[in-house]
């Protein structure tokens, strides 16, 4: 189906696999959406990091800094 203004679209393949097939989606579209999600979740960690939990303690008091 071509689109609207009959520019040529790339085509983003999500997977392909030959029990499941050929999943794709127009790369701008899913390009859009991506810094749309990224930009929502970085609002809700803002808006929610002085909630988080403190960070864990090891056993015998040790901070778990490695993670």
């Amino acid at each position: 189906m071509p689109n609207e203004t009959n520019r040529p679209t790339h085509q983003l393949v999500l997977i392909d696999h030959s029990g499941l097939g050929r999943i794709h989606v127009d790369m701008e579209a899913f390009f859009d959406y991506s810094f749309w999600l990224a930009e929502e979740l970085q609002d809700l960690v803002a808006i929610w990091q002085h909630k988080a939990a403190p960070r864990a303690k090891r056993m015998g008091g040790q901070s778990n800094d490695r993670f």
